[in-house]
């Protein structure tokens, strides 16, 4: 007879977990660890001294399935040295896409794989597969289900992601969130504050709120404004990041109330995706080139000092010289500080892959290297424009290279390097005078 749920931190004592992916994946692995620590089991930090291996995945772009399947043959090579174990299971994005297609097979190496919403069965799986059941796959939605990190499964350090929403219900055709993460769902305010309120407890002071379309967010008669308002207000939060935001959520009157809220940061990633409209509505972005300009504009209006980074796509289906260019001209007008920049790949289940991928890789290739090479030229004036200024910066961590150095953020979250001095500390906030360019990073001396 197999274990019942209660029995599976006897039997399966020790869990490992591996993330890969966005920063989402990330904070739902902190989800996963509590849900563990719950019931009894303990996380090790090595696969080999494991009962149970968790790979949470990223479903984005083939190469990133293409590389968790093959660290999941590598993880089984686990099992020829040991009588029993460990089981492995998948999680996540590319779990929740391909189900139970994954078990398929004589040879496969999982035991168990789970989607996105069903986290909490995670002990009653485990306690299933340790009693040899087969097909366990669990990926059925659940549009009301949103998680909430344990205060245990926090990471040390200041600063901290918090999910306030799941799901996605724009259905860009190029994308597979709304099909691995289901439809938009808002987190209840007190349960965003009592995790906030825990971070800062435990000597958390910068918080970056999380959502596929975070500016949507809404739940009962609070919007995203009034969210990043009562967030604002937790006492030991020093710093307010949110991301990732949708150009049409965007508003004169959500900047203004931001400009009010001294602790939310001056940068916000809005991704445009193409400067052509043609490919903007074969993309199925619901804004045009002039409407995501004039969202720049009132942002710019609304918050003196505001500076904006962005996500695009080159090569998509049917991108010509001409659509490109007119992708290449919008970064050298509007000047972002950063972006990520992506060849198109398409991935299984959405619109876009239904069209031929007719835009030749050499030219995809050619393509991206002309637009990092401006975008590269726009980042590096951004930083040349603070050379001699005088900045605030919130010190947040012992840089990685010396104890005797210590890292901050400007509000515009450019990276500031400083010697460290005894009477700094990390989470408080010094004026520094900025000196050098080191990469993208800025060194400074500090003025007090």
């Amino acid at each position: 007879m197999p274990p019942s749920p209660n029995q599976a931190s006897i039997y399966m004592k020790k869990f490992y977990v591996e993330t890969y992916g966005c920063q989402m994946n990330f904070y739902d692995s902190q989800v996963v660890d509590g849900v563990l620590e719950e019931r009894g089991m303990v996380k090790v930090d090595r696969p080999e001294d494991s009962d149970v291996i968790l790979i949470n995945t990223c479903s984005v772009r083939d190469k990133a399935e293409q590389r968790v399947r093959g660290r999941v043959n590598q993880l089984a090579g686990l099992r020829y040295d040991r009588e029993e174990g460990p089981l492995i299971g998948l999680l996540g994005c590319m779990a929740q896409r391909l189900g139970g297609t994954l078990l398929e097979g004589k040879k496969s190496p999982l035991d168990f794989v789970v989607g996105t919403d069903q986290y909490m069965k995670l002990p009653e799986i485990i306690a299933r597969a340790h009693g040899k059941e087969a097909d366990l796959y669990f990926t059925d939605f659940d549009h009301v289900v949103t998680y909430e990190a344990q205060p245990k499964s926090m990471p040390p350090g200041g600063s901290h992601y918090v999910a306030v929403m799941h799901g996605c219900d724009k259905f860009c055709t190029y994308c597979i969130v709304p099909f691995t993460r289901g439809r938009e769902r808002s987190k209840p305010v007190d349960v965003i504050l009592r995790e906030v309120e825990t971070i800062a407890d435990q000597d958390g002071f910068e918080v970056t709120l999380l959502g596929q379309t975070i500016s949507s967010y809404k739940h009962e008669d609070v919007d995203f404004a009034g969210l990043l308002e009562q967030v604002s207000q937790v006492r030991g939060i020093e710093s307010l990041r949110f991301m990732t935001s949708y150009p049409t959520d965007l508003t004169a009157e959500l900047f203004a109330a931001m400009e009010k809220l001294p602790k939310v940061e001056r940068r916000i990633h809005l991704p445009v995706q193409s400067g052509s409209d043609r490919i903007l509505k074969i993309m199925n972005r619901r804004y045009t080139l002039a409407e995501y300009e004039k969202i720049l504009d009132l942002g710019r209006r609304e918050m003196p000092g505001l500076i904006f980074s962005t996500d695009i796509i080159v090569g998509f289906p049917g991108e010509t010289e001409e659509d490109f260019q007119a992708t290449l001209d919008l970064v050298k007008r509007q000047r972002f500080v950063s972006a990520y920049m992506f060849k198109y790949s398409p991935r299984e289940g959405t619109l876009s892959a239904r069209n031929e991928d007719d835009v030749p890789t050499e030219v995809k290739e050619e393509r991206l290297s002309r637009l990092m090479e401006v975008q590269s030229d726009n980042t590096q004036n951004y930083l040349q424009e603070r050379m001699g200024s005088e900045m605030e910066i919130l010190l947040d961590e012992t840089s990685k290279k010396t104890k005797n150095q210590l890292r901050g953020r400007t509000r515009d979250q450019f990276r500031v390097v400083v010697d460290r001095s005894p009477q700094m500390r990390i989470g408080s906030r010094i004026r520094v005078r900025i000196v050098e360019i080191r990469g993208e990073t800025l060194m400074g001396i500090p003025l007090s």
